[in-house]
């Protein structure tokens, strides 16, 4: 069956929706010329079949669909489930809140306190696949030494003996229980990268073969499909066997080595396909994605970076993999990205590392991983900077690139800045966590969202934390200022103290050491 649903924009309307990934390029507006697509997640972060309109609107299927903006129309196509529009909310958090509670009411969970309250740090940037025990134990030294706070430390891929192996490897690790217990006595919480696929060579292999556990093509062979590690077969979830021999998997690796929580990668929809012969006949590509998303949902320390649908779960979701850039898929899009993941039911929010987690621009300036004592002076100083402090006052904020190691007395300064600023914030934000997970509304919010109806639909340098702190980070380099219409009420600068009449545009002095912060005073 075709469904189609054809409806014209509204004068002055402002949409917002689908794929994570592109949230810098929203809104979509009567000028609008673009399709959008969400039949099979093809980026590479977390998507949803919602969109929403600045006029108290939205679109919901429970399947994906094509939709085709040109010149203040709106054309959605689907094969799979019906396309409506709903209607009648007035403003884009009215269409939000009610989207929520029709389709994914929040759970009422959110994830472990930790992870809100101080940063994360992860090993990839710093070690790559090169994952092994005394060099990790050095790096959770490091943030100590540095007056960094501990926090969740990820150890990255590469721990393991081989993928669908999941066992520290023996060459790396010589006493993985004691390398814990050491990092849980400095303060860490521990938590292991794992993915769906599964290598030939596994112990496990034949038994997936002959139990269904693994993907099927449509031949009914098993597939093995490329991936950024090579080309392998990936686990069937929709195999309650396979469900059950991750959740034994992970489940021994808690009780055994003391681990806390997984950072599950991978599991994006277009690893599947979606003419694949799937246990439970029926499971579509992004239906496989859903389902490795859904075995987070078991876990208090928790990270999925694919997702589709999903929203209401008190799940963490990161964003993509940045690069080390201002606007090529850098520091532009943090911020309108993770709004868009509040609207689209993920307020439990982690910018992406700070400096940017996409390891090829690190081997490009260094042409290794990272030898900060050669190269340090290839990476941006005030690129760094901005980046810690853009994070901040997000819900989480995580480490990767190891600043605090810094010579540059700049970079490391606003690494510790910005630490000791969301610990500042973290029973605030844990607030708010809470609160989203009853009633779904997001923690960071945009201009639009919080006030509706006065020209903020295509503001997407600021956010506002809850409802009267207004945070707005510089994001162009070398800007030494910051311009921004302040909504209507009273601001108060807090790098200064000076209280702003709002409903007009004011510009501040934001030096490099500066995170432009308001607070709203009555």
């Amino acid at each position: 069956m075709r469904y189609r649903l054809k409806f014209t924009l509204l004068p002055g309307e402002a949409w917002y929706g689908a794929n994570i990934n592109d949230g810098w390029k929203l809104p979509i507006t009567e000028k609008s010329k673009t399709k959008t697509d969400t039949r099979y997640i093809s980026s590479y972060n977390q998507a949803s079949p919602l969109w929403l309109s600045s006029k108290g609107r939205y679109l919901w299927s429970e399947e994906g669909y094509l939709v085709k903006w040109k010149r203040g129309k709106a054309i959605c196509l689907s094969k799979k489930a019906e396309i409506r529009l709903y209607d009648g909310f007035e403003t884009l958090r009215g269409a939000y809140l009610a989207a929520a509670g029709r389709h994914f009411p929040f759970d009422g969970k959110i994830p472990d306190e930790m992870m809100f309250r101080a940063p994360q740090y992860c090993t990839w940037i710093h070690l790559a696949t090169q994952q092994r025990q005394d060099d990790i134990l050095k790096f959770a030294e490091s943030i100590l030494a540095a007056g960094m706070p501990p926090g969740e430390l990820i150890i990255d891929d590469g721990w393991q003996t081989t993928f669908g192996h999941w066992d520290f490897h023996p060459d790396k690790f010589t006493d993985p229980r004691a390398m814990i217990r050491a990092l849980h006595a400095m303060g860490f919480k521990v938590i292991l990268w794992i993915c769906p696929f599964v290598a030939p060579e596994a112990p496990d292999y034949e038994r997936m073969v002959r139990e269904n556990m693994l993907v099927r093509d449509r031949r009914g062979k098993v597939a093995s499909r490329v991936w950024w590690n090579g080309k392998h077969p990936l686990l069937d979830f929709s195999n309650p066997r396979s469900v059950k021999w991750f959740e034994d998997l992970t489940a021994r690796l808690m009780a055994d080595y003391g681990v806390d929580g997984f950072k599950q990668d991978a599991g994006d929809a277009y690893f599947y396909k979606d003419s694949d012969r799937t246990f439970r006949p029926g499971v579509d590509a992004n239906g496989q994605s859903l389902l490795w998303a859904e075995t987070a949902r078991k876990y208090r320390f928790n990270e999925l970076r694919a997702c589709f649908k999903g929203g209401g779960w008190g799940v963490t979701q990161r964003l993509a993999d940045k690069t080390h850039s201002w606007d090529r898929n850098g520091l532009n899009t943090l911020i309108p990205n993770a709004l868009l993941q509040g609207l689209c039911g993920y307020p439990y929010s982690c910018p992406d590392m700070i400096g940017g987690g996409e390891i090829s621009s690190f081997k490009e300036k260094t042409g290794e991983v990272f030898d900060r004592d050669k190269r340090e002076d290839q990476f941006d100083t005030e690129l760094l900077t901005r980046w810690c402090q853009c994070s901040a006052l997000m819900p989480m904020m995580q480490y990767s690139f190891a600043l605090w190691n810094l010579k540059d007395e700049t970079a490391r300064n606003a690494c510790l800045s910005a630490a000791k600023l969301h610990a500042a914030y973290a029973d605030r934000i844990i607030a708010l966590a809470k609160q989203a997970s009853v009633t779904g509304e997001p923690i960071i919010r945009s201009a639009e969202y919080q006030y509706p109806h006065e020209g903020y639909e295509a503001v997407k340098d600021l956010f506002f934390l809850g409802d009267s702190v207004l945070v707005a980070p510089v994001v162009k380099k070398g800007a030494r200022q910051k311009t921004l219409r302040l909504p209507e009420g009273n601001w108060k600068y807090l790098p200064t103290g000076t209280i702003y009449p709002g409903g007009r545009q004011v510009t501040v002095e934001a030096p490099l050491s500066v995170l432009p912060i308001f607070e709203k005073t009555e």
